[in-house]
């Protein structure tokens, strides 16, 4: 099994306060990965590590490596727009832009050039199939956006996400502001584009890392407490920290 990402050693500071201390930890290569543990501990900061997001918050800086195909995002020859196009990020709230269906899905490739090897239309039709929207608003493309129910707006994000064609799509608690019926439809997605694509998702809830995941690392005050395989992890834990927090009792 290949590791798509590798993170050595890695400590993450905002100005003097060290929010992740020593992570180690592989994400397998299209295998979703969630990371847990209770707000504050770290997960959302190491996510946005991984493309480099922080990078626009003054005052942080980082120590040791996260290596993407074996070469590491903070090395100074990286060119943090092509990471970002590599590396793709779904929000927590779904953000379409203020534009029609169609012109989200297509911003990236418009913006990257991508247009030159295939057509917009193509590539439109492509993302929004993928996502499993396409039968949904096929015949309202031009519509706006926002007009979707909130479930759509956040399939139609990582609709957005991958039109550029992606390895990694990050995932920050995508599912916090949908109802069960559209988290359901979500974490199924997710599971398909696995097949594709490498994930790697934050969430609070214990089940959709248990259903949806197959690694899962626990994250307590800046720290990984445990990493390992989802079924494992969630029936047989090595920590007992990692015990206390999935059965409620701390945390």
């Amino acid at each position: 099994m290949n590791n798509k990402l590798l993170i050595n050693n890695f400590d993450f500071f905002y100005g003097n306060f060290q929010a992740l201390e020593g992570l180690n930890l592989p994400i397998r290569e299209k295998q979703i990965t969630a990371l847990i543990g209770p707000s504050g501990c770290g997960k959302s900061t190491f996510l946005r590590s991984i493309n480099r997001m922080n990078d626009t918050i003054a005052g942080t800086r980082v120590q040791g490596e996260i290596l993407l195909d074996g070469k590491n995002v903070y090395d100074p020859e990286v060119d943090v727009v092509d990471l970002r196009q590599r590396v793709g990020m779904v929000f927590q709230r779904p953000n379409p832009f203020p534009q029609s269906i169609y012109d989200n899905v297509a911003f990236g490739p418009r913006v990257l050039g991508l247009t030159k090897e295939r057509s917009l239309d193509e590539m439109v039709q492509e993302s929004l199939q993928e996502v499993l929207l396409w039968d949904e608003v096929k015949d309202d493309l031009n519509g706006p956006a926002q007009n979707l129910n909130p479930g759509q707006q956040q399939r139609l994000c990582i609709a957005r996400t991958i039109a550029v064609r992606p390895e990694v799509i990050l995932m920050d608690e995508p599912c916090s502001a949908l109802d069960p019926v559209a988290t359901l439809n979500v974490e199924d997605l997710m599971r398909q584009l696995a097949q594709e694509y490498t994930i790697v998702i934050v969430t609070h809830n214990m089940q959709q890392a248990a259903r949806a995941s197959d690694w899962t690392g626990f994250f307590w005050l800046g720290k990984l407490v445990e990493f390992g395989e989802t079924s494992e992890l969630f029936t047989n834990p090595k920590q007992e920290l990692t015990e206390l927090y999935i059965t409620g009792r701390q945390g």
